[in-house]
C-alpha cells in the first residue's frame, strides 16, 4: 500500500447486520453520505438491506448484501472474505458486534485494519448472568480482529473494558451527532394541521422503535395523569415497532386516544419534533440516543430517564430534566413543570441547542472517525515496510 492513500480519499467500508430503521442505521446512513464527496464508501449488510438500503444507494453510496440466513454461521466469514477481497477497502467500520463477528475476522485475513462502533450496553440489557457470559465471550473473541473498539458514551466503554472483555487499549469515545440544519419553524403549523393538533394544545413526543426497551408506555400514562390536571396534552409517538399494538390498546384504556398521534416511521423526523413543545425519552436501557440530539437541534426541552449514557449528556434542569428510570410520577411531574413554566422550558431547549451545536455535530463525528482511519491506515502502511 502507497502512503498516499493517507493524503488522499480512503475507501471505507461500513458494515452492519442491517439497514432497517434504527438509531444506528441512521449513524450509518449520515456517516456514508457526508463522507461521499472525499472517500470511496461502501456499505455491506450481513442478513438484509433493509429500508433505509435504497436512500443510501440515491445518495451514490453501494449497498452490497450477504444474505445471510439466521443463526450464527462460520461458512459466511468465508462470503465476507470474498466480499471484501472485491472491494478492496483501506479500513472496514463495523456497528453491530454481529457484523463484525463476520467481517472483522475476514478482513484480518486481508490484512485490513478494522475499527468498530458499539452503539449500546448489551449487557445492561441482558441481566441474566448465563447471557451475561455468553456476551463476554462473544466480545471478547470478536475484539481479537478489532484494531480500535469505539464506544458511543462512557457507560458503555466501562461496560465493554470490565471483566476484561476489550482490552482499554483498543477502547476509544466517540459520541454520537447529528446534522443540525432544521426548519422548525417553518414544519410547525402545518404538521399540527396534518395531524389535526390545535395550535393552542401543549404537545409532548418522543422518536423511536415501539420497543420494550423504550417504554413509551410510562409517557403515556403520565400524558394521562396530566389530563387529570386540566393540562391539554397531547402525545406524539413518531416510530414503529412491535409495541404499536399493545400501545394504541392503552390509550384507549386510558381514554387519551384522541389526543395521541402514532405517525409511524419516519425517515426525518424533525418535522415532527418541529411540531411538539416538549421531547421525552423514556427508556429504561440507552446508548447515546440520536433523537435527543435531534430533539436538541430543534431547540426542544427534554425529559429523560437517567439510563445507559444519557447522564453523560444531560445535565439536570440545566439543559434537560432528568427522572428515574421507570417512575411515572417523576415523568408526570416534570411534564406538568415544563407545561407550567414557558420560561424554563425555553431555557432548556436554548441550552440543548448550544449543547448539541458544539458538541455533537455530524461533521465532528465524522472529522473523528477520519482521523481514526487514517491512523489505522498509518499503522499497515508501517508494518508493510518492515
Amino acid at each position: 500500500m502507497n502512503i498516499a492513500v493517507v493524503n488522499n480519499g480512503l475507501a471505507v467500508l461500513h458494515g452492519v447486520l442491517s439497514l432497517d430503521v434504527g438509531g444506528l442505521e441512521r449513524i450509518v446512513v449520515d456517516l456514508a453520505s457526508i463522507a461521499a464527496g472525499r472517500q470511496r464508501v461502501e456499505v455491506v449488510t450481513v442478513e438484509r438491506p433493509g429500508m433505509l438500503a435504497e436512500g443510501v444507494r440515491l445518495n451514490g453510496v453501494p449497498v452490497h448484501d450477504l444474505g445471510k440466513p439466521p443463526g450464527r454461521r462460520k461458512d459466511w466469514i468465508a462470503k465476507a472474505e470474498e466480499c471484501l477481497t472485491r472491494i478492496r477497502p483501506d479500513v472496514v467500520h463495523t456497528h453491530q458486534i454481529g457484523a463484525a463477528w463476520y467481517l472483522g475476522p475476514a478482513a484480518k485475513r486481508l490484512g485490513i485494519p478494522v475499527l468498530h462502533t458499539e452503539h449500546g450496553n448489551v449487557f445492561a440489557r441482558e441481566p441474566g448472568i448465563r447471557a451475561q457470559i455468553k456476551n463476554r465471550l462473544l466480545y471478547r473473541r470478536t475484539a481479537e480482529v478489532v484494531n480500535r473498539f469505539c464506544c458511543v458514551s462512557q457507560e458503555i466503554a466501562d461496560a465493554m473494558a470490565r471483566w476484561r472483555t476489550v482490552p482499554r487499549s483498543k477502547i476509544r469515545i466517540v459520541p454520537n451527532g447529528v446534522d443540525l440544519g432544521t426548519d422548525r419553524e417553518l414544519s410547525r403549523g402545518k404538521v399540527r394541521g396534518d395531524l389535526g393538533i390545535p395550535d393552542s394544545a401543549w404537545v409532548v413526543g418522543t422518536v423511536g422503535r415501539l420497543h420494550e426497551v423504550k417504554r413509551q408506555d410510562l409517557l403515556l400514562r403520565a400524558a394521562f395523569g396530566l389530563s387529570r390536571r386540566a393540562i391539554d396534552a397531547w402525545v406524539l409517538l413518531v416510530g414503529e415497532g412491535p409495541e404499536r399494538k399493545a400501545l394504541e390498546a392503552l390509550v384507549q384504556e386510558l381514554g387519551i386516544a384522541e389526543r395521541t398521534r402514532f405517525v409511524g416511521y419516519q425517515s426525518d423526523p424533525r418535522p415532527y419534533l418541529s411540531a411538539m413543545d416538549a421531547f421525552a425519552l423514556t427508556s429504561r436501557s440507552e446508548g447515546f440516543p440520536v433523537s435527543l440530539l435531534e430533539a436538541w437541534t430543534c431547540g426542544l426541552p427534554t425529559v429523560c430517564t437517567a439510563v445507559g449514557g444519557i447522564p453523560n449528556i444531560v445535565s439536570d434542569r440545566v439543559d434537560g430534566l432528568l427522572v428515574p428510570s421507570g417512575d411515572v410520577p417523576a415523568i408526570e411531574a416534570a411534564l406538568q413543570l415544563l407545561a407550567n413554566d414557558p420560561e424554563l422550558a425555553q431555557r432548556l431547549g436554548r441550552a440543548g441547542l448550544s449543547r448539541v451545536r458544539q458538541d455533537y455535530s455530524l461533521q465532528r463525528m465524522a472529522e473523528t472517525y477520519e482521523g481514526l482511519y487514517r491512523d489505522l491506515v498509518v499503522s499497515r502502511v508501517r508494518r508493510e515496510r518492515r
